[in-house]
């Protein structure tokens, strides 16, 4: 007992001494021009040694605060790039400097040398910040661009993740933007990079964010508005593949005494082509399925974005986001079928289809932020409302001959209709507490989802409509989350910092199928709730070597549509369909990370999954009838994966930079349920270079080379080839027209297509799809406006919400 009172006493005494040579100091004061007028949106740097320690923005009234320890610093005032003012200053005590008056634009700025600049690559207890206004790719690009650049990030066509995770949400200024795929795109695109200060990269995201998805978040920040400016952007794009499409698009920003507005509409029209070749080995045969198809492009878009600043303390604002689109599709399919000893052919089925879809997806953010000091302590509010409607009317016929051509029976007509109605109402509160001796932040959520879905089939081979009462359905899903969270932030010394969090989500989910085979019905009642943790742990040995270790528990809920039990026919003998008792899957993600001189990382991940459900399984079934070839969705496996990853950031010529990233990782699969199949496991690598070239002296003209390789692989119960693709770009920049010229090839060689093998119930599985990645793109930018200007957007409390639609 005594002496676990000493080890208390001497904890206590340690925590004492910490906080007494720890504690931190405010630096205050204004800034004001030689009109005396405040300015807004100046950054200012704490130097200590040539190094920055801590930075902060100025207010609309110039004044600023700054916290650091007690030693000798230079305080530097930038604004839009130039520094307009700067001291020398000992800190022992909180220091308040009154009323600064920026310098003049003449010899006085001159006499001052930046003698420092920020780090390009920045690691943080939670995330590594990419600070691409030191990057040569900072002017006269977008904000899909540089993200292209990004150490850890990769970008695959529409698809934008983080090295070593399945996916990744996008966030600006800690606001989620909800959207995917090409709307996230075009959305990215509409960002100039001029406007962006940083991208930070988070892998294993805090307690403060949903634990839904084994992703990451990609965090883009934007620089300070300017006061009392407004900008237009305007944007065409040409985009030829098999097809060609057109999109564009208008943003305007508005920013001016306590008003800030951001608006911006999108139109895109065109098609996309879809290849698919399936091949199926059985006893005595074999089946060869090519499938064609079109898909339309008609999108269009409208983000809007209001925030009203009710005074220095309080701010509340409004974010909108709609859409309305048709992606139609025609598509046809020849599936031949033919004897494995003769090779001769027995039989070819025909079928064509036509997909008529509309699809409106509405997203509403309110939010109300409320600081309690100026030195972080805040209270926030958001309220989120979704509304998601998916219309599906698919008419398909399937017609077969016999060896010498002639009609095998009737064809089969039928209609299959699906009509998807999601709403999803949330409202979260987050409180952040700051200290001198740590930082806390806490919080809760509730949330409400409520899915509809009816489907219908209809036999349509007689010429009259005959609904199929097996086959035609009413599934209704409602689903009530709660989650609290608290997240502990400490630095311990001044190479150590930790942080810690907690989050707690209890689930509540009906679900409930009405069919008009009333044997079909039923009803599930499942609750489950689950702690998860997260970890983190940094030491900085000095400027050129920082580690740090992390870990993260995340859940990966069911899809809305992977829940429905409907059958869903691609063709007489293809059939997909939902199983509403699918769970949630755990995830527990581990890392260690080493950063070397800025430039170079290596991270170590394992990552271990139970329960895993994303995974749709073709099975083939068999009878003296016919064969159906099934894909259904269970509960079907547990995965781990263990890995490394090399990033470096070549940037040793101001003409020539270059991200490389390197990821290889083992695969381990074990099936949790009986199986027709065994699992593959095996090692798999990617490789991805991104490449940006300045060709003149005023950075005008510049140019890309990007390159993705992925290996061959063995995962789950099939294997896949190696596949690559190569894309080019050209960039020409007039500034002082605000014109932007690009030229981009995107999969020059068409080598972006993989084969992938199986063997299920005996039977041998071939499948290649392709999704028309090689294409031009030309696009015309232009951009006016009074000052260069950035909006910010406000973070979606529903965006686990929208990645589960479809």
């Amino acid at each position: 007992m005594i002496l676990s009172l000493k080890k208390i006493t001497l904890l206590f005494y340690l925590l004492f001494i910490s906080t007494l040579f720890g504690q931190d100091f405010t630096i205050s004061g204004k800034i004001i021009d030689e009109q005396k007028e405040s300015i807004e949106g100046t950054e200012i740097v704490l130097l200590k040694e040539g190094k920055i320690v801590n930075s902060t923005i100025s207010n609309q009234e110039g004044v600023f605060n700054l916290k650091t320890k007690s030693g000798v610093y230079v305080l530097r005032f930038y604004y839009v790039g130039s520094v307009i003012y700067q001291t020398d200053l000992e800190v022992t005590k909180d220091i308040s400097l009154g009323t600064l008056e920026s310098f003049d634009n003449s010899n006085m700025l001159r006499e001052v040398e930046v003698t420092s600049k920020k780090k390009i690559i920045e690691t943080q207890v939670d995330r590594t910040v990419f600070n691409v206004e030191n990057s040569i790719r900072s002017a006269g690009s977008d904000g899909f661009e540089l993200l292209k650049a990004t150490p850890g990030v990769y970008v695959s066509g529409n698809l934008i993740g983080i090295v070593g995770k399945t996916t990744a949400s996008v966030m600006v200024n800690d606001r989620i933007i909800n959207l995917s795929g090409s709307e996230l795109v075009n959305y990215l695109r509409g960002i100039s990079s001029d406007n962006i200060k940083s991208i930070e990269v988070i892998t294993t995201p805090p307690a403060k964010y949903d634990a839904q998805g084994n992703s990451g978040l990609i965090n883009i920040r934007l620089k300070k508005a300017v006061q009392d400016a407004w900008a237009v952007n305007v944007r065409n794009r040409y985009m030829q593949n098999s097809y060609p499409s057109y999109l564009g698009g208008i943003g305007f920003t508005y920013n001016k005494n306590k008003l800030s507005l951001f608006t911006d509409v999108i139109k895109q029209v065109g098609n996309d082509k879809y290849w698919e070749t399936l091949k199926n080995k059985f006893e005595t045969e074999s089946w060869e399925g090519n499938t064609k198809q079109k898909d339309k492009r008609d999108v269009n878009r409208l983000a809007l974005s209001l925030d009203y600043k009710i005074s220095e303390m309080a701010q509340m604002g409004v974010n909108y986001i709609g859409l309305l689109y048709h992606p139609d599709a025609k598509s046809n399919n020849i599936t031949s079928i033919t004897d494995n000893v003769t090779g001769d052919t027995i039989a070819t089925f025909f079928t064509n289809g036509y997909n008529k879809t509309t699809t409106t997806n509405h997203s509403l953010n309110t939010y109300y932020v409320q600081k309690i000091d100026t030195l972080g302590k805040q209270v926030s509010i958001d309220i989120d409302y979704l509304k998601y409607i998916d219309d599906l009317d698919r008419n398909f016929s399937t017609r077969s001959v016999d060896a010498n051509n002639n009609p095998n029976g009737n064809p089969f007509i039928a209609n299959n209709t699906s009509l998807q109605d999601i709403t999803n109402i949330s409202g979260k509160l987050d409180i952040e507490l700051p200290s001198k001796w740590a930082n806390y932040s806490f919080g809760g959520k509730l949330s409400f989802v409520d899915t509809n879905t009816d489907i219908a089939f209809f036999d349509r081979s007689s010429g009259v409509p005959i609904v199929d009462i097996n086959q035609t359905n009413d599934f209704t899903y409602k689903e009530n989350t709660q989650a609290i969270y608290l997240n502990f932030n400490k630095k311990l010394t001044d190479k150590w910092q930790t942080q810690i969090g907690f989050r707690y989500e209890n689930t509540i989910l009906e679900t409930k199928t009405v069919s008009l085979n009333t044997s079909q019905n039923q009803e599930n009642y499942i609750t489950y709730n689950q702690l998860f943790p997260s970890f983190y742990l940094s030491y900085t040995a000095n400027d050129n070597h920082n580690f740090s270790v992390n870990y993260s528990k995340r859940i990966g809920r069911p899809d809305f549509w992977h829940l429905n039990p409907f059958k869903i026919y691609l063709n007489s003998f293809t059939i997909a369909e939902g199983n509403p008792f699918l769970l949630p899957s755990f995830t527990d993600n581990y890392e260690i990370n080493y950063n070397f001189k800025e430039k170079l990382s290596f991270k170590v991940y394992y990552s271990n999954t139970t329960n895993g459900n994303n995974m749709q399984f073709l099975s083939i079934e068999t009878d003296s009838d016919q064969t159906i070839l099934r894909y259904v969705r269970d509960n079907y496996f547990d995965n781990y994966s263990l890995g490394g990853t090399i990033t470096y950031l070549f940037d040793k010529f101001n003409w020539w930079e270059s991200s490389l990233t390197f990821n290889g990782y083992n695969n381990v699969t074990t099936f949790i349920i009986d199986v027709p199949t065994e699992a593959r496991n095996g090692f798999r690598y990617h490789f991805y270079a991104n490449n940006s070239f300045i060709f003149n002296k005023s950075k005008s003209f510049r140019g890309e080379v990007n390159y993705e390789f992925n290996s061959a692989r063995n995962e789950y119960y099939y294997s896949g080839t190696q596949y690559n693709k190569l894309d080019l770009g050209l960039r020409y920049v007039i500034a002082e027209k605000g014109l932007t010229f690009v030229l981009n090839a995107s999969d020059v060689f068409r080598s972006f297509r993989a084969d992938f093998t199986s063997v299920v119930n005996n039977v041998e599985q071939f499948s290649n799809r392709y999704y028309d990645e090689r294409k031009i793109i030309v696009g015309v930018l232009y951009k006016f406006g009074n000052r260069k200007l950035s909006a910010s957007q406000r973070e979606s409390g529903n965006q686990e919400i929208k990645d589960r639609l479809k």
